[in-house]
């Protein structure tokens, strides 16, 4: 029979440093093969963090001959994909369920580490699909149940998506400390919703804002809910409402977008930026897709995107202006992140106020963002009788009710559209 394999350090070493009665965060993992039986070695690891080591089976079998302990990987690859691709999915996982219960700026007492040992070892078994969550071990509570979440659907939903779970944990654990009130799963009522609103009114939170807080702690109910964590429905009553208001209620017409392209700017960083916006205001994409924008995407004058957010293919006819605008930069068509974008086009809104851009009200000027540029799209294509169903293919609304909403059209335009048709005359 042969001899267990020795434990081999995966990728890096790990270093702890004693800081007083608390210890410096760091974390490896590491596969290992166990002795060979019939159907093959069972791959074994080892996560060790906090001076503390976890020891998990991953539930997978590979032939000894097949496991390379140098590269923690089962050999000839070709042959083992699958596997493979399991193993770096569980280093993933274990990972990004660590970074969430032990932020990198922070520190854990030796208590809190054993504590959250126990949470990455529930979210594991749960993970690999051993059992489901089983009232006989400790559930972890509704905040440390974030980062479990996280790490399930890292694949499954945006980044952005996922990172926004920060806010809503960062928020939870402020309000705790500041009102003295446990936040858990069977705390989630209509008294913790006004109280909690009302913390987050304080730290002047706008109403979308908040929303947005409520939506994913109605999210994660649901999910607890479905791991028979709780039995709490609460977060289901009509008093536990999503916040909601208006907002990014301007948009440029047509001439005002021309007006803009036109406007003289100087420093060649403002200059691009605008000229990405105006470009996207013929796309009507959000600011995530807005690298896709190429040559390579447009066959026969139309784009061809998968839209980030909903993973849905789109296909925009191509204006002039956006082939001018790509062929003018080539290469050089850096794309800014959706902060810079802002700060660079709240600039330029000052700037065409104080030009003097167009006649009439100036104050929408200050407002333009990266995402006036899809509801200028869609409010122009609409109000130039484009098919409702038509925009909404490009832009993604699933309902007229929703589209209707997003469009930004006075009463005077909405007549000014319709004085033309057959009925009014």
């Amino acid at each position: 029979m042969p001899k267990e394999l020795p434990i081999v350090i995966f990728v890096q070493a790990t270093f702890f440093k004693n800081t007083g009665n608390f210890l410096s965060i760091m974390a490896t993992i590491m596969f290992y093969a166990d002795k060979e039986r019939k159907n093959g070695c069972l791959i074994l690891l080892t996560f060790t963090f906090n001076n503390l080591r976890l020891r998990l089976s991953t539930g997978l079998n590979v032939p000894l001959k097949a496991w390379d302990s140098d590269d923690q990987k089962a050999k000839p690859l070709k042959d083992y994909i699958e596997t493979n691709k399991r193993l770096r999915e569980i280093n993933s996982f274990l990972l990004d369920t660590y970074d969430g219960l032990f932020p990198k700026s922070g520190k854990a007492s030796k208590d809190e580490v054993k504590k959250r040992s126990l949470t990455i070892r529930e979210a594991y078994q749960v993970f690999i699909g051993r059992k489901e969550v089983s009232s006989e071990n400790r559930k972890p509570t509704l905040v440390e149940y974030i980062p479990i979440f996280q790490a399930r659907y890292k694949n499954k939903l945006t980044l952005n998506h996922i990172q926004h779970f920060n806010g809503i944990k960062t928020h939870l654990e402020t309000f705790q400390k500041k009102t003295g009130t446990i936040v858990d799963f069977d705390t989630i009522s209509k008294d913790f919703y006004i109280n909690f609103t009302d913390y987050l009114k304080a730290a002047n939170l706008k109403p979308n804002t908040i929303g947005s807080h409520i939506r994913r702690i109605k999210r994660l109910m649901n999910e607890a809910n479905e791991d028979k964590l709780t039995t709490n429905q609460e977060h289901r009553a009509r008093g536990f409402k999503v916040l909601k208001e208006d907002a990014d209620t301007i948009y440029l017409t047509e001439n005002e977008i021309h007006a803009l392209y036109n406007l003289e700017i100087e420093d060649l960083r403002m200059r691009r930026i605008r000229d990405l916006f105006v470009l996207n205001c013929h796309t009507g994409l959000r600011h995530s897709d807005w690298p896709k924008v190429t040559l390579e995407n447009i066959h026969e004058n139309k784009l061809y995107v998968k839209t980030q957010k909903t993973n849905e293919p789109v296909i925009i006819p191509v204006h002039p202006i956006i082939i001018e605008i790509i062929n003018r930069y080539g290469s050089g068509m850096h794309i800014p992140t959706n902060q810079e974008a802002n700060r660079v086009l709240r600039w330029i809104g000052e700037y065409a106020v104080t030009k003097k851009i167009t006649k009439g009200n100036l104050d929408k000027w200050l407002q333009i963002r990266t995402h006036t540029v899809r509801r200028s799209f869609a409010t122009n294509a609409y109000l130039s009788g484009v098919p409702m169903l038509s925009i909404m293919q490009i832009t993604g609304h699933r309902t007229t009710e929703s589209f209707l909403r997003y469009i930004r059209i006075s009463k005077l335009e909405n007549a000014m559209k319709l004085k033309d048709h057959p009925f009014f005359n």
